[in-house]
């Protein structure tokens, strides 16, 4: 995650996010790179809170800048969904997926982690943990019936790059709250090879 052009669109983007107290963590491929093994990926995910308070107002700030549908954002934050922004400037699009109104996703945000990119960026970004996108990682991959080999190798790459530093037992308890006890099993497994 080193291009400085798409640093700097999320240094505006989270900017906003401050401005108006909205939480957020950076997940998907951009956080597993973070803690894993680095991806090549065109977009950016960000899990952020429910913001409906102060939608008009994010609308408002970004309208410049970025391509933003306030239908779409007004639609997300109503079904706890998702929506796109794409960087007018550098066509760089950004996922925003509204966090759902359940514990998981409470604790998710609640244990972001602050990461410096770079020394020129005057703010550190906050990122979804690493047992976190693991968890997220195996949950997409189940849902897409165990097919998507990018989702796997990502959490292969988290586990054998954090391993000294994760909480198995956090893992452990939400993989069985999400009915994800067996891949976490054969992924720990498998990322010992």
């Amino acid at each position: 995650m080193d291009n400085p052009q798409e640093l700097q669109v999320l240094q505006k983007l989270t900017d906003v996010f401050g401005k108006l107290n909205i939480i957020y963590a950076i997940g998907g491929s951009k956080a597993s790179s973070v803690y894993g093994i680095v991806r090549f990926t065109q977009d950016t995910d960000i899990t952020v809170q429910s913001f409906y308070h102060v939608a008009d107002k994010f609308y408002d700030m970004l309208k410049d800048d970025f391509y933003i549908s306030q239908h779409a954002m007004h639609q997300a934050l109503k079904s706890r969904s998702s929506f796109n922004i794409i960087h007018l400037v550098t066509s760089f699009k950004i996922d925003i997926f509204v966090a759902a109104d359940n514990d998981f996703e409470k604790q998710m945000l609640a244990r972001s982690r602050k990461i410096n990119l770079g020394e020129s960026l005057e703010k550190p970004f906050s990122f979804v943990s690493p047992e976190d996108i693991i968890l997220l990682k195996l949950r997409w991959y189940n849902q897409t019936g165990c097919t998507s080999e990018r989702q796997w190798s990502d959490v292969l790459g988290v586990l054998a790059v954090q391993r000294k530093n994760l909480d198995f037992e956090y893992l452990k308890k939400w993989a069985a709250r999400l009915r994800l006890n067996e891949l976490l099993q054969q992924a720990i497994s498998q990322s010992q090879t």
